[in-house]
């Protein structure tokens, strides 16, 4: 298991929490290999949206704000009518401690990928890990990196490529990855990656 302040905090934090949750952001890719391959600028985790009352009031002695797109600012949230969609990037303070959640849609089964959401993913693929560190699936993660993509990012995404054997997860981001338009970099090393799977 990784040793990590980071997660160490994020399980104490959590542990209570009741319903589903998972950490996203870079972090998604280290737990997947078991190792922290880079330092991380901050812990980001994932619940769904149908869960925002109940996080509301878990999280009730912290200062919750919520990120209005296109706009680079922050507003109180005060009740559940303050974080209606569009609105999807909780940042949570609590003296010195800052936490970033971001809500998840899903339809049943299946995860809705908010940046175009004919895409999805099933949820026994999305949920990785087990409690005290369920995170998403790194295909997902880096579905969402692939549409602007940051330095920290190549190498989250050479990472996987190199060190992560799951076929069925790098199909899945090599479909989506093309639907979506995301960096043709990517599908092409991924391409690549799988056929040379295919001759072995």
């Amino acid at each position: 298991m990784i040793r990590a302040q980071e997660l160490d905090q994020i399980e104490s934090l959590m542990a209570s929490f009741a319903k589903p949750w998972f950490i996203a952001g870079g972090w998604t890719i280290d737990l997947a290999v078991g190792e922290a391959t880079r330092s991380h600028k901050d812990m980001d985790i994932c619940i769904f949206r149908e869960d925002l009352e109940y996080a509301l009031y878990f999280f009730k002695d912290w200062d919750i704000n919520v990120a209005i797109p296109g706009e680079h600012r922050l507003d109180p949230v005060r009740h559940l009518g303050d974080v209606e969609l569009p609105r999807y990037c909780l940042h949570l303070f609590k003296g010195p401690q800052f936490l970033e959640i971001l809500l998840t849609e899903r339809n049943q089964e299946q995860v809705i990928f908010r940046k175009n959401r004919n895409i999805t993913m099933l949820l026994d693929d999305f949920a990785m890990g087990d409690l005290p560190r369920p995170y998403v699936n790194p295909a997902w993660q880096l579905l969402f990196k692939s549409l602007g993509t940051r330095p920290e990012d190549e190498h989250d995404f050479r990472v996987y490529l190199e060190r992560i054997d799951d076929r069925r997860s790098k199909a899945w981001l090599l479909k989506h990855l093309i639907q979506a338009g995301g960096n043709k970099l990517w599908v092409e090393a991924l391409k690549d990656d799988l056929e040379r799977e295919n001759g072995a």
